[in-house]
Parts: C-alpha cells; structure tokens; sequence
C-alpha cells in the first residue's frame, strides 16, 4: 500500500481485520462485521517486531478467552459474558514466518515440505 502516492516511497502499512466467524457465512464477510483493530503504519517494513503491536491484541484475546467480558445484548435486552478465540490468521509469507518463528527462507523453507523443499 503507498499511502503518500510516492511511487519511490519504501513505507510499509498493515492493516489488522478482524472477522466474526460465528455468524452465517453469508454475513461472516460483510463490511459492517469486519473490524479495524489496528493499523501499522511505518516509513520502512516492519521487520520481526510486528508482535510488538500485537501484543496488545493478545491481551484483549487472552482475556476474552480466559475470563470472558460483559456485554449487553440489544435485541434480547440482558447482559451476557462474552468469550472469544483466534480462528486463524491470514497472511503472505514473509508475515507467516514473523508471526510463526518459523525460518521462510534457506534450505527448509517451506512448513509443509520441510526437509524435502526444493531450494534451487
């Protein structure tokens, strides 16, 4: 993404979404139930230190899955303890070798193919 319109520009953004997955899958991808969490906005690619603007989210997930949080219910007008888990993430490859600690380059770069990636 090139913010600025600086074709020359090396600035790095990434967008954090979250989707909620309990709903119908035809509701699931609309816009009004996909949420920014966060934004990373940086002059350079972000390097291995995406989990530092992270952690936050995690801290939200840890609590949401652990304890729980009350919320209202609207449509049945009560209050009802919240509980929430991380599905799964979607990212490209070099993301997924950030995220994992997982090595994405050299000889076993694939996950899957590990000993027989081919390299060449």
């Amino acid at each position: 993404m090139n913010p600025y319109g600086n074709l020359g520009s090396k600035h790095s953004s990434w967008p954090v979404l979250l989707f909620i997955y309990n709903l119908s899958y035809w509701l699931c991808m609309k816009r009004k139930y996909i949420m920014l969490f966060m934004m990373i906005s940086e002059p350079r690619q972000s390097e291995n230190d995406i989990d530092v603007y992270l952690s936050h989210l995690i801290e939200d997930l840890r609590l949401l899955w652990d304890e729980g949080v009350e919320v209202f219910d609207a449509h049945e007008k009560a209050n009802f303890n919240l509980r929430a888990m991380l599905f799964c993430t979607i990212n490209d490859f070099p993301a997924y070798g950030n995220l994992s600690g997982y090595s994405v380059k050299g000889h076993h770069a694939c996950p899957i193919c590990e000993q027989n990636t081919s390299y060449h």
